[in-house]
């Protein structure tokens, strides 16, 4: 009988504490927060890594895998959100080093801080980052860039953006952590996410940023981790190469929200099906996480070494494919949660409009009825909307910048614009489900909807349709400042998750199979570890090197374009 000791279900509340020790408890975490090498959202200590190379024990659902834990989930929240700020400075202080950061086709590998001098001069990288991710974002403003960007995209996404870095474990061996971003700000971040179509049996938009990242193994360097190792040189293929091994020096931690928690499943696959990593050699931790697969996977899909904790009211979890790899852990959303960072608007007129479409969202439970809701609320639009009143929208700002990035994409026709993304949807569902979407069904749903359509204001439908998309999807808001809804459930829900997986059965669809039991209680022991000590080349360790079915495209990026 396989043990359950991968979650601990203790219902035991802790005893009271007086005013004394509960002050003590309080200046105790505002001196954390403000300690350096902690994260800014969790305040955790960023060098205390034990929780991400626990050896694997059995789940509730009796597979191996990496225990999940309150430590491993807060590290990996932080890696996700620092994606989208590139603030290094708390991982610096924290030992990190060899770090990396893509932007679309821009990579910045190799940057070591470890002195005074080298120390200024990765600020001064880190500075210039900053400031092309600041020319990036004025794109939008510009129209000739707008429609080259886009222009780009239309055959294959590149719009990938990563940070790699490295640490030090106990015993000589070595963390690297991979951080993918979500959809970034610029309008054509969103095209992959609207690829709804397959390829090689994934969604095809976050398959192709995967497979661009991937291209990328040997020109993401390690020169710091190579001198300790007594390297000439070390590579990311070269680390995953040696990970095959369980023997390997290297272990595997990666984190991503939304668009990249499914870049990240995706590489997951492919690290375990092309490259031959051991999946006891990883870990993965995804927030928002969209569905990659359609179901046809060599392996089951919930052996992968990941976790996604998901939001029960965000649509994000529910779309993209049909299945997500890993396990799931699903956070009941509470009154308590949106009252404290959902934010929407109070007035009566939008409630009324967010009440009337509660229905609609509720029957939108996987991609397939996604689809068919979809396709139903944007024919209605195109319909019951004019090109006038649609484009009239484009040049006004929204208070949700969601709908801004999107309706840029519509150009100046966007009944244009609605008919391609009506057609996408529909070819979506044809490759998904292998039929199309039925006709008598999406007649009734859109005649359901066009008397709301036809009444409610176009700025008033589509803010209150975003509600729905928005607010529940974030890490952080306002520019990252304030907590979001996943930052709130990991720092107060991660007792009450719920695991399911996904059964994937030769005939049929996948389908989502439930724990017995929430996870009431997510409590880290730290392990005692017999690491093996340091070796380097000429030593009995595997010898690093390419691995039969790894891809030998080399790009070149030490300073500046791929």
């Amino acid at each position: 009988m396989p043990r359950f000791s991968f979650f601990n279900f203790n219902r035991d509340a802790a005893p009271d504490q007086d005013a004394s020790a509960k002050d003590a408890v309080e200046q105790t975490e505002e001196q954390a927060h403000k300690a350096v090498g902690v994260g800014p959202i969790t305040g955790c200590d960023l060098s205390e890594l034990s929780s991400l190379v626990c050896p694997f024990e059995r789940d509730p659902f009796y597979r191996l895998r990496p225990p999940f834990s309150k430590e491993a989930a807060e590290l990996s929240l932080e890696l996700a959100s620092m994606t989208y700020t590139l603030e290094l400075d708390p991982w610096m202080e924290a030992g990190w080093n060899d770090f990396s950061i893509q932007i679309d086709d821009s990579l910045q590998s190799g940057i070591v801080h470890n002195s005074s001098a080298s120390g200024e001069r990765m600020q001064s990288l880190i500075s210039s980052l900053g400031l092309l991710r600041a020319r990036v974002a004025l794109r939008e403003v510009n129209p000739v860039a707008q429609i080259m960007s886009a222009f780009r995209q239309r055959e294959k996404s590149d719009t990938i953006k990563a940070v790699c870095m490295m640490h030090e474990l106990e015993g000589g061996q070595f963390l690297l952590a991979i951080g993918f971003m979500g959809t970034g700000k610029r309008f054509y971040d969103w095209i992959s996410n609207f690829r709804f179509t397959t390829e090689e049996g994934f969604h095809k938009g976050f398959h192709q940023l995967c497979m661009y990242f991937e291209e990328g193994a040997q020109s993401i360097i390690f020169p710091k981790t190579a001198s300790a190792l007594e390297l000439e040189k070390l590579t990311l293929g070269d680390i995953l190469s040696e990970m095959k091994s369980g023997s390997s020096r290297f272990r595997l931690w990666m984190a991503g929200h939304s668009q990249g928690s499914a870049v990240m499943q995706i590489y997951t696959h492919r690290l375990m099906t092309d490259w031959g990593v051991l999946p006891q050699n990883m870990v993965g931790y995804g927030f928002a996480s969209p569905t990659v697969a359609t179901g046809r996977l060599l392996y089951d899909p919930a052996s992968y070494p990941l976790y996604h904790i998901l939001n029960s009211d965000d649509l994000v979890p529910r779309m993209g494919a049909l299945l997500h790899l890993g396990m799931c852990l699903n956070y009941a959303a509470t009154d308590e949660l949106r009252d404290s960072v959902y934010h929407l608007s109070t007035l009566p007129a939008d409630i009324a409009v967010r009440n009337t479409l509660a229905p609609y969202y509720a029957h939108m439970v996987d991609m397939s009825s996604l689809l068919l809701y979809s396709t139903a609320f944007l024919e209605c639009l195109a319909e019951e909307k004019g090109e006038e009143s649609l484009s009239s929208l484009i040049s006004k700002k929204w208070a949700i910048p969601a709908i801004d990035r999107v309706l840029m994409m519509a150009g100046d026709k966007a009944q244009n614009w609605l008919s391609r993304l009506i057609v996408n949807t529909q070819n979506g569902h044809i490759e998904l489900m292998g039929e199309p979407l039925d006709e008598a069904e999406l007649s009734k749903i859109k005649e359901s909807m066009r008397p709301i359509v036809r009444a409610v204001p176009m700025r008033r439908l589509l803010t209150a349709v975003a509600s729905y998309g928005v607010p529940p999807h974030h890490i952080m808001t306002n520019e990252q400042k304030n907590e979001g809804a996943y930052a709130y459930i990991v720092k107060n829900g991660l007792s009450t998750l719920q695991p399911f997986i996904w059964l994937n059965p030769k005939d049929g669809f996948p389908t989502k199979h439930f724990g017995q039991m929430p996870i009431t209680s997510a409590v880290y022991t730290k392990p005692q570890h017999t690491a093996a000590p340091l070796r380097r080349r000429d030593s009995a360790a595997p010898a690093i090197g390419f691995g039969r079915g790894v891809r030998r495209k080399s790009l070149t990026a030490s300073k500046g374009k791929r």
